[in-house]
């Protein structure tokens, strides 16, 4: 079930949201390099997070600031969401999500109307939807909610971190979506194996709310 939005959550931020990422990725999830970051977070919060010699609670206040901001445009979005496919409580099934991508062309693929292709572009739907409604668990309520959409918004920003020797050291956080992370997640998001943005969703839920 849905938390109580945020208060600070409004249909607007989550309409520039959806209109920004909807232009990074051109057809089949390719980057559209001319698009800029996403800022998801405020300048405040950068300041205070390229500030140098941080103390003990400033270094506390950035990450408590970032998972705010983090919800508070989860919420936005499931606010937008909600209103496009009709749905009240903020508890998104699929069918209202195939409603939403029809109302907004989020997914950027035209409904094909062969039987054959249609079959394949509904189960890549459904394989998308089921990797957010359950955070890259196999199994979950099969609900978008603003716990899943939030881990989703985090698991975006998550850039992977390597050293000298092009080893795989962890992830970053840098409060930007970028076009190639979004198209990278966008192409993942509909492949049924456990992948990349699985564990990242998984990791984003467990930062955000254990």
């Amino acid at each position: 079930m849905a938390n109580e939005l945020s208060a600070y959550a409004n249909y607007e931020l989550g309409e520039a949201f959806f209109e920004i990422i909807n232009k990074m990725v051109i057809r089949d999830g390719i980057p559209f390099s001319r698009i800029g970051d996403f800022e998801i977070v405020s300048p405040s919060w950068r300041k205070l997070a390229d500030k140098e010699q941080k103390t003990p609670d400033e270094i506390k206040k950035v990450d408590e600031d970032y998972k705010m901001e983090i919800r508070d445009l989860a919420d936005s979005c499931m606010i937008y969401m909600a209103a496009k496919c009709g749905n009240k409580n903020y508890n998104i099934t699929l069918e209202e999500y195939k409603i939403f991508l029809t109302q907004t062309n989020v997914d950027k693929t035209a409904i094909p109307n062969d039987k054959t292709e249609l079959e394949n572009y509904n189960k890549r739907i459904e394989t998308q939807f089921k990797k957010i409604a359950n955070h890259g668990e196999h199994t979950g309520d099969d609900l978008i909610d603003n716990k899943d959409f939030a881990a989703f918004i985090y698991a975006l920003d998550m850039k992977s971190e390597r050293d000298e020797n092009n080893n795989f050291k962890g992830f970053i956080l840098n409060g930007k979506i970028t076009p190639m992370n979004y198209a990278i997640a966008y192409r993942e998001l509909k492949e049924e194996a456990d992948n990349m943005i699985s564990f990242k969703l998984r990791q984003a839920y467990k930062n955000l709310f254990s």
